[in-house]
């Protein structure tokens, strides 16, 4: 009968070992933005989970505490009833041992089988449940955890007390708190949830482009400066109206002499609106009609810009380079592009950034950024080597060190690219194919 309590006493320490142990895990690993959620809609069980992971030392000692005092009262039954039970089993085995060895002999098996159940029914299975249903458990836990923390409270005082003297005297900060998630920890978890089937691929890929707009600069998303459509500011609004429907923008910049000189921004609908309102004022010069223009520096974040835009109104920004000239604009559009992709309505004329050929190869546009074409080959930038240019035909002409001439190809990295038409001194249109990386040689061939 003593041994049956003795046993039921051992389950019972092991039982509470695993409580602890799943209580732990859940909590650490419970996401917050979900508790926060449940929280705000009422349930307590959230805040004071909440409350536990805001004061991660007092959570951890507590629970601490409780798994050193299972694992003692566990070893403390083994030592004194189970090693004296499993002795006298193997001295009725008659093993030619003495009473010293048989003792030894049981107390190396009571601890092996102890110590077998302790890690796999009090650490390790508890522990996975715990990683598998960590916010659910969470709720679940949170209150006894709180109970045994207020009862513990003595101990845990004395040893977070210890604890941060010794990290003070370590130059270390007392205070815990537990890490928040990082962005390559966050974007490990949507890869892990597009593969699960939870997000859809579309959408991951959308948040993954707002990672990358924090870091990407206006440069590379603008439209560059010879691709400008601009009007005089002398122009007549009647012109003007009749560039608009050329081409089919609803904004264009307005300069004084030349594109450095920006002195606006002209609507299609403020000129209609005036037109419309005096039909005289077609004569007269679009300047007096253009808005003020917002001026940004290339180097700007372009995720900064579209914030900047939202919060100001606006839908155009004109871009300025490190001389102070003017080396593009960026709309609100282009923006949403990179997170989006393309936007095209009724209105946009027939245009192909990126083509995927019958023959399996690509027909791209030499002012598609090189980021771009990383993602449609699903290649890392450092496959292409060193460069500073920010669009494929900028790429090519870096590699090759002169304007090409249609029909010119050039190896960079693992692609083999073939200008197959040139606009004055900018590439037009490239031909772009994936070959083995053995034959990157990076040289140019006619």
């Amino acid at each position: 009968m003593a041994l049956l309590t003795e046993l039921m006493l051992v389950a019972v320490l092991i039982g509470f070992n695993a409580f602890l142990a799943a209580s732990e895990i859940a909590i650490v690993s419970a996401r917050r933005s979900q508790l926060r959620a449940w929280a705000e809609e009422g349930s307590a069980a959230a805040e004071r989970v909440l409350r536990l992971v805001e004061d991660p030392a007092r959570m951890l000692s507590t629970i601490q505490v409780g798994i050193t005092l299972a694992g003692f009262f566990t070893s403390a039954i083994g030592a004194v009833t189970l090693v004296r039970v499993v002795a006298a089993g193997l001295s009725a085995l008659s093993l030619p041992l003495g009473e010293a060895q048989l003792t030894g002999l049981a107390l190396v098996l009571v601890t092996t089988a102890l110590s077998f159940l302790s890690i796999v029914f009090g650490e390790l299975v508890p522990k996975t449940v715990a990683v598998q249903h960590a916010g659910r458990l969470a709720l679940l836990v949170a209150r006894p955890i709180e109970l045994l923390a207020m009862l513990a409270h003595p101990v845990v005082a004395i040893l977070t007390g210890t604890t941060n003297l010794i990290l003070r005297a370590f130059g270390l900060p007392a205070r815990a708190t537990l890490p928040a998630i990082t962005r390559e920890e966050f974007l490990t978890l949507l890869e892990e949830a597009e593969d699960e089937g939870q997000v859809s691929a579309s959408e991951a890929d959308m948040v993954e482009e707002a990672f990358e707009l924090r870091e990407t600069v206006v440069r590379s998303v603008m439209v560059p400066r010879v691709d400008m459509e601009a009007l005089p500011a002398d122009l007549s609004l009647e012109v003007a109206i009749e560039r608009f429907f050329a081409t089919g923008f609803s904004r264009l910049p307005v300069y004084e002499g030349d594109l450095d000189h920006i002195v606006g921004i002209l609507h299609v609908k403020d000129a209609f609106r005036v037109v419309w309102s005096d039909p005289a004022a077609r004569s007269q010069p679009c300047r007096q009609f253009a808005r003020p223009a917002y001026f940004v520096p290339e180097t700007k974040r372009a995720g900064e810009l579209l914030e900047e835009l939202r919060a100001r109104h606006t839908r155009m920004a004109i871009v300025i380079d490190e001389f102070g000239g003017v080396a593009g604009l960026v709309t609100l559009e282009d923006l949403i592009e990179e997170l989006v992709g393309e936007i095209r309505d009724e209105f946009d004329r027939d245009y192909e950034p990126l083509r995927r050929l019958d023959s399996g190869e690509v027909e791209v546009d030499g002012r598609v950024g090189i980021y771009d074409l990383l993602d449609w080959f699903d290649l890392e930038e450092e496959e292409l080597g060193p460069h500073e240019a920010d669009s494929v035909g900028g790429l090519i002409v870096e590699r090759l060190g002169h304007f090409p001439e249609a029909g010119e190809s050039v190896q960079i990295g693992p692609l083999r690219c073939e200008v197959l038409t040139m606009e004055q001194r900018r590439v037009g249109r490239v031909r772009v194919v994936r070959v083995d990386e053995a034959g990157a040689g990076g040289e140019g061939s006619p």
